[in-house]
């Protein structure tokens, strides 16, 4: 017989068979969080939130259910291997993604280690009531025998996910079971008390941080979210099954988690102290010890439910763990072996493998509940990631068609961005361990991001070019500007915008990169979006263009420094983000043809997508056409970031084509314009003198635009060049109102927008010097007529 091999991944995109229903979601759910929570973490919460800890739980139910409303709409739009890892890298590009994946893949295998650990806690109990003597330490034989679980429970994960999600099931089912009954008896015995509530005081002995700092230690218990979703690959009908799956297990559990945590509080004997200290005192045994006191054959039944608890966590955060390194490593990010897909399970084998293997030396070097903190912690982080990330995709990719939409969008994932932060920071007091342990994780991450992931990234654009052509007009100097173009334009309609880009290169002493690529879709071969012959025509009419336009243009400040690359890939928008980045280019300079009627875009989806997210300056051209008439529309108050940048393109443009030129600021219509008629400030921004304009012109109106075109008609502009302003937070794109709409409503010149780059740091230092500097002003009256 002939040996089996692994599927070849490079030639193909690698898939994962669809077996799982709803029930397995459920089940899949439930499972991970009851035994994250009440059989392992449940007594050390009560430790810190005190009789008060039912509160925690509606907290974390609170914030987990905030969490959710972006995996229901992530999971069911996007349901692929990897989850929050895939989402984030989406929304907040791959270093983000990666760090989202390799924070991902170190939280389950955490929380696996925490459930393996409490597992072999549960089944020492078992074996010494039946009188077992290990003949070893508890602690080394509680290891080993948690190293043997994970490695069981990796080969069911290893074998496939029906088996996997068949002992789910039936693991769950009887943990609920005996949950009911613990519920039912400790209610018995709260309602026969004397005194039914004497547990509950004092309530909140460690103040309301006690609950916040229970809420951030238990919120382990609230990951079975990234868990389900994570089968959304494997899952028969996504649209459908994560959203019961999600939505049933959330409710479960949030139900449980308050139930049991209110009755473990008022049923458990206080014994002459406080309850929640005697519970704390009980570590991970606290809900053991507890029933003794109010179930029958409580210490049984409990000791068998945290075992059968922590088997279903156990099952669940091995295959979760496996799943999101094969998503990393179908991406590169980390050993590009581990995304391999046996033949005959259809499982990545590897994948679970060395996530099996990491679990295991994570039991054997590190403490109980330091682990937990430290999951706990990094699925907050997690999440945060998300929710931002989530965020970002609703505004980049507006044409998406979302199979379930946020209530209040974008206020209920923003919200719950402040909660976790708040839980995130709460850890630095309650375990500092665990920021500690994140740390080194992350610092290991950035390491392989660098050495490898960076490198195999880089590797996989570059084997994306079909062929490059360089021409070397003059030495490479100066700033780079790349100019895309679409292999359908025609040569007529590139070169109006070559000339512009020419112009402004030498005037910046820089060089161009003319940049063609070709869209392939999915089924299709990147070498079959090639056209070779096609290309290096256009490419060689470019060439004689350049060349041509240098000798009867002996004005220039000098000849360009020209490129041309050729590329083929899945998604054009993308693959400008990444020559920008990887050409390390100065200026982006766009072409726009006219309004977009795509609903939610200004410029269409994938410009749009282009402006928020290049870092570097850019230019957006509408309608270039010969230059003699320019109007520059600037804000008077000359305080706009892209003054500078607007300035060097006008002299450039000023220098070459010698154009009657207007200043035109417009003042707000509760301005009368005999306040603010120095140009100062605005040609100081620009970098220009009095003299290079010819005319300056201020006039009040209550609509910026409509003065623009107004002006524009009445002095037959040719171009009118107009800085980016502030954008609205959450809604406008990198632009800002102003810009956009006229954009949307110039007909008959032509339009320049600027935007020079700004980081998150500088923009938000702007913004806080201009609310600073602003100061309510009496304005004197009229002068007399």
């Amino acid at each position: 017989m002939e040996a089996e091999k692994p599927l070849d991944t490079t030639a193909q995109p690698v898939h994962l068979a669809r077996t799982l229903g709803p029930g397995s979601i459920i089940f899949m759910g439930i499972g991970c969080l009851i035994g994250g929570g009440i059989f392992t973490l449940l007594g050390p919460a009560a430790g810190l939130a005190g009789p008060g800890l039912f509160l925690a739980m509606i907290l974390g139910s609170s914030v987990a259910f905030l969490n959710l409303q972006m995996y229901l709409a992530l999971g069911t739009t996007f349901p692929e291997a990897g989850g929050g890892y895939l989402w984030v890298r989406k929304g907040l590009g791959n270093f983000q993604g990666f760090m989202s994946g390799w924070l991902s893949w170190f939280a389950h295998a955490a929380a696996c280690g925490t459930y393996a650990l409490s597992l072999a806690y549960y089944g020492y109990e078992l074996l010494r009531m039946v009188g077992f003597d290990p003949g070893i330490s508890v602690a080394s034989f509680m290891k080993v025998l948690a190293v043997v679980l994970i490695l069981l429970f990796g080969y069911l994960n290893w074998r496939g996910t029906k088996s996997m999600g068949n002992a789910g099931i039936i693991i769950t089912g009887g943990l609920l079971t005996v949950l009911a009954v613990f519920i039912a008896s400790g209610f018995a015995k709260i309602g026969a008390a004397a005194h039914p509530l004497a547990n509950f005081s004092p309530f909140l002995p460690n103040g309301f941080f006690g609950v916040i700092a229970a809420t951030a230690f238990f919120y382990i218990a609230f990951e079975g979210s990234e868990i389900q979703v994570q089968a959304g690959e494997e899952t028969k009908n996504p649209e459908r099954d994560l959203k019961v799956g999600l939505i049933t297990s959330w409710a479960v559990v949030s139900i449980l988690y308050i139930l049991v945590s209110f009755v473990v509080i008022g049923a458990t004997p206080a014994e002459g102290g406080a309850v929640h200290k005697v519970l704390s005192g009980f570590g991970e045994g606290a809900i053991v010890r507890a029933a003794e006191a109010f179930m029958p054959w409580g210490a049984v039944l409990m000791t068998i439910g945290g075992f059968l608890a922590n088997l279903a966590a156990l099952n669940a955060t091995i295959f979760s763990a496996s799943h999101v390194a094969f998503a990393m490593a179908r991406d590169n990010n980390i050993w590009s072996r581990m995304s391999r897909v046996h033949l005959k399970n259809f499982t990545p084998d590897l994948a679970v493998i060395v996530s099996t293997l990491l679990v295991s030396v994570m039991v054997v070097a590190l403490p109980l509940f330091d682990v937990a903190s430290a999951a706990s912690l990094l699925f907050v982080l997690l999440f945060l990631q998300l929710n931002l990330a989530g965020i970002t995709i609703h505004l980049k990719f507006p044409d998406i068609r979302w199979k379930y939409r946020i209530p209040f969008f974008p206020v209920t994932p923003l919200l719950a961005i402040v909660l976790y932060v708040f839980l995130a920071a709460t850890m630095l007091q309650t375990n500092l361990t665990a920021w500690l342990v994140t740390m080194v994780w992350i610092l290991l991450g950035l390491v392989n991001y660098f050495a490898y992931a960076a490198r195999k990234g880089r590797e996989q654009f570059e084997a994306e070019i079909v062929y490059e052509e360089q021409v070397r007009i003059g030495p490479k100097t100066g700033q780079r500007l790349l100019l895309p173009i679409m292999p359908t334009a025609t040569f007529e309609d590139i070169a109006k915008r070559l000339e512009t880009a020419v112009v402004i290169a030498s005037r910046m002493k820089g060089e161009i990169i003319i940049l063609m690529v070709h869209e392939v879709p999915q089924p299709l071969m990147l070498l079959d979006g090639a056209t070779m012959t096609h290309d290096r025509q256009m490419l060689d009419n470019i060439k004689r263009w350049v060349e041509e336009f240098n000798e009867k243009t002996p004005g220039l400040d000098h000849d360009i420094n020209f490129h041309n690359l050729v590329m083929v890939g899945r998604d054009i928008t993308d693959t400008i983000l990444e020559v920008v980045k990887m050409e390390d280019c100065d200026l982006l300079m766009l072409s726009w043809k006219g309004y977009t009627r795509v609903k939610g875009t200004v410029f269409g989806s994938k410009i749009d997508r282009i402006l928020r997210e290049a870092h570097c300056d850019l230019l957006v051209l509408k309608d270039p056409q010969p230059v003699s008439s320019i109007i520059l529309a600037a804000n008077p108050k000359g305080k706009n970031p892209s003054l500078k940048l607007i300035g060097e393109i006008y002299s450039a443009l000023n220098a070459q084509y010698h154009p009657k030129t207007e200043l035109f600021c417009v003042l707000g219509k509760e301005v009368p314009v005999y306040l603010k008629t120095d140009p100062t400030a605005v040609l100081g921004g620009l970098g220009l003198q009095k003299q290079d304009v010819q005319d300056i012109k201020f006039t009040s109106s209550s609509s910026i635009t409509k003065a623009l075109i107004e002006e524009v008609d009445s002095v037959s502009a040719d171009l009118v060049i107009v800085g980016a302003s502030k954008p609205k937070f959450l809604k406008d794109i990198r632009f800002g109102r102003i810009p956009e709409s006229l954009a949307k409503h110039l007909e008959g010149s032509s339009l320049m927008i600027v935007k020079a780059h700004q980081t998150v740091a500088e923009a938000f230092g702007e913004r806080l010097r201009d609310f600073l500097a602003r100061r309510p002003k009496n304005l004197p009256p009229a002068p007399p007529v």
